[in-house]
């Protein structure tokens, strides 16, 4: 037995472990998982086991993160994140030792710990001699810039260093160079084996089709709201539709069904983004990923104040400030400037599940 722990912040860090794993089943039959999360990722994972597909894993719905305060698609008190975090952390700690004690002997079995930036666990079994695979695309943090809190996440970033230094292999879905202990492997996505004309098909798909998706929390509520309104001014001049996913707690009041089709939360996005003509989204990893692997143009929009997707965003050529101008750049794609479908990136998954199961055999 494996135990996975997946970070539920997002569904960006689900989503990538499933496919490791489903890689690690299929190429090396190995199903023996138990999957370690919580809030939405936790339901997808639910929604995804499939015996007859030899993916029924056992789940734990262990964690309940602090919510980021988004306002206005800006990030809000990241100070009081922070704090919330640390208490998180160390509670998250305590409920992972209470689970290794209720398994008794069926943990004496298990071979390893693999964590996508769940720390709580990477501590414990730092604590416990187990042998640890993190997989992570981030190395340290910086949400504070200035005053004394600045100093806390100092403290947590050097503790979350010892961390990945002690780990016995550290699995980065981005391109780069190994060192040590450090492996990069390139995107990790969920591979697709239907081709893109048959999904079309399937999600009726009979036009240019734009693609609005904002992940597994109310983080893009604000984004979906403004690129709705900038769709509603272009909708005359270019014969294309809009699909829209999102959680259904989000209500667009008068720019609903009219303007757009809404699909709701649904587990197999990523192939909707493969079928799509053009994506605009928050800059969450998962899904600049996936438009990266399967050739899908998008519209990168990241929360302001945070710096990862600030970060990534930047990479590809887009900013906070680029709401603010969404028509001149949504216009920019349908009028075939950037419209093309242009795989930059092959699929890391394959890597990753090679490099686990080496520390399986041992």
């Amino acid at each position: 037995m494996t135990l996975f722990f997946s970070n539920p912040i997002g569904l960006g860090h689900i989503t990538r472990d499933f496919a490791i794993a489903k890689e690690i089943a299929k190429s090396f039959n190995y199903y023996d998982f138990d999957f370690i999360t919580g809030l939405k990722a936790f339901d997808f994972i639910c929604n995804e086991n499939d015996s007859s597909k030899g993916t029924k894993f056992n789940v734990h719905n262990l964690y309940f993160p602090p919510e980021f305060s988004i306002d206005e698609g800006k990030l809000k008190n990241s100070f009081v994140w922070l704090l919330k975090y640390v208490s998180y952390f160390r509670k998250s700690k305590v409920k992972v030792q209470t689970l290794l004690s209720t398994m008794g002997k069926n943990w004496e079995t298990a071979p390893l710990i693999v964590t996508d930036e769940d720390f709580a666990s990477l501590s414990v079994g730092k604590d416990l001699n187990i042998p640890r695979i993190l997989i992570t695309d981030i190395l340290r943090t910086h949400f504070i810039k200035t005053g004394i809190l600045s100093h806390i996440e100092k403290y947590l970033n050097n503790s979350m260093c010892n961390l990945i230094k002690s780990s016995d292999c550290v699995i980065i879905p981005e391109s780069g160079d190994n060192r040590d202990n450090i492996f990069y492997v390139g995107p990790i996505v969920r591979e697709i084996k239907t081709t893109r004309d048959e999904l079309r098909k399937r999600f009726s798909f009979n036009k240019i089709t734009i693609l609005i998706t904002t992940g597994g929390t109310l983080a893009g509520h604000y984004l979906t709201k403004r690129a709705v309104e900038s769709f509603k001014r272009l909708q005359n001049r270019f014969d294309c539709d809009l699909i829209i996913s999102f959680s259904s707690a989000i209500s667009l009041n008068d720019q609903g069904d009219e303007y757009c089709r809404n699909i709701g939360f649904v587990n197999n996005i990523h192939e909707y983004v493969y079928a799509a003509d053009l994506i605009i989204s928050l800059a969450g990893k998962s899904t600049i990923d996936e438009c990266l692997v399967y050739g899908t143009p998008g519209i990168f929009i990241p929360i302001k104040n945070h710096f990862e997707q600030e970060d990534r965003a930047r990479e590809m050529g887009f900013s906070y400030d680029d709401i603010n101008k969404l028509d001149a750049i949504m216009e920019e794609n349908l009028s075939g400037l950037r419209l093309k479908k242009e795989k930059k990136m092959s699929n890391g998954v394959s890597t990753a599940a090679k490099l686990i199961n080496e520390y399986l055999n041992k």
